[in-house]
């Protein structure tokens, strides 16, 4: 049997991801993310999925525009990571982000809608998050029939939200962005029947 050798692996910055997109190396059609440093594969998206993220979608209509830019699976910038949440809110008009990608400063409030990636949605991502100091991450968990909503990040050697709080299909979920109350969404809109 021939010797076997072990490929050595390497993370990415986050300037070399975003180079390999300018550079076409990385297009669209390649469904990837930057997970702290390593390219990732996107999950599929099945038919609830999208009803959940077009649900938010609608329901996320009543920012207004000048103020806010409601971003859809669109890449934001962190330390070590460049992913594409189902949905993002970033502080400003669209207009603001047509020559950068919003980044921690920019993001009161970040969506995973979670079906197949609830298991990388609850640690890995919610890692990212947490350690961006993301404000507010909500899981739209799919398998459970919740909203997830996490707040009070923890950044450091690891980093995590303290504070939990589940909305069920009868519950109301507050908006607030960096403080401001914006009224509140029903779990049960979001959820595909």
């Amino acid at each position: 049997m021939p010797d076997v050798t072990l490929f050595s692996l390497r993370q990415l910055t986050v300037d070399q991801y975003l180079a390999m997109a300018r550079h076409g190396i990385l297009t669209k059609d390649d469904r990837v993310e930057l997970l702290d440093g390593w390219i990732v594969n996107k999950m599929t998206i099945h038919p609830p999925h999208s009803f959940a993220v077009c649900s938010l979608q609608d329901l996320f209509s009543f920012l207004p525009q000048r103020d806010w830019s409601l971003r859809i699976q669109q890449s934001i910038v962190l330390p070590t990571s460049v992913p594409e949440p189902d949905v993002a809110i970033a502080v400003g008009a669209r207009t603001l982000y047509m020559d950068r990608h919003p980044g921690p400063k920019d993001l009161p409030l970040v969506i995973e809608v979670a079906d197949s990636s609830l298991a990388a949605d609850q640690t890995v991502k919610l890692g990212i998050y947490a350690g961006a100091k993301l404000p507010q991450y909500w899981i739209v968990n799919l398998i459970d029939r919740r909203v997830e909503v996490y707040t009070e990040p923890r950044g450091g050697k690891n980093p995590l939200y303290r504070k939990r709080v589940d909305y069920g299909p009868d519950g109301v979920v507050p908006v607030a962005l960096f403080g401001q109350e914006f009224g509140s969404i029903p779990v049960r809109e979001i959820l595909p029947r």
